[in-house]
């Protein structure tokens, strides 16, 4: 099988087909709206994890300082990605900086889902009726999409 994401002379490709961008555009859209949603707390909390579990008042001082900067890095991401993915042509070519918004951008999504989806370690063989839901599905695909970038990452040239 062919990698979606490969490297050549520093930079990355991704070989992303027309409807594979158009999903992803749209489940960045997504993400825009519940980073920024305040009300939306729950699916998002593994992008906003406790630093402070067993001090309330750390953990609110914390969030209070770093909550923006925390939700203006991933929106940054999501604008990365989003105007590389706009291009024509099924090879979409990124940079290092944009590699990474790319990497960034699709963990957020994969880990939003995986919370809705409340999935766990082992939960493609504890629950059968998760791993065959197209949801799941969507889930195991972003986090092909995801090895293989860090794959791509990883190789030296």
């Amino acid at each position: 099988m062919t990698a979606i994401v490969t490297r050549s002379s520093g930079r990355y490709v991704l070989h992303l087909g027309k409807d594979e961008r158009a999903l992803l555009g749209r489940l960045l859209g997504e993400l825009r709206e519940l980073v920024t949603d305040p009300v939306e707390l729950g699916a998002v909390r593994r992008l906003f994890p406790v630093v402070h579990p067993d001090d309330a008042e750390r953990e609110a001082e914390y969030q209070r300082l770093m909550r923006e900067e925390l939700v203006s890095s991933r929106l940054g991401a999501v604008d990365v990605v989003e105007s590389v993915l706009g291009g024509s042509g099924r090879r979409v070519t990124l940079d290092d900086a944009q590699m990474q918004a790319f990497v960034q951008s699709v963990n957020a999504v994969r880990l939003v889902l995986g919370t809705l989806l409340d999935v766990g370690e082992d939960d493609d063989e504890s629950r059968p009726d998760l791993a065959s839901s197209p949801e799941y599905q969507l889930y195991a695909y972003l986090s092909w999409l995801l090895d293989s970038a860090i794959q791509a990452m990883s190789r030296e040239l």
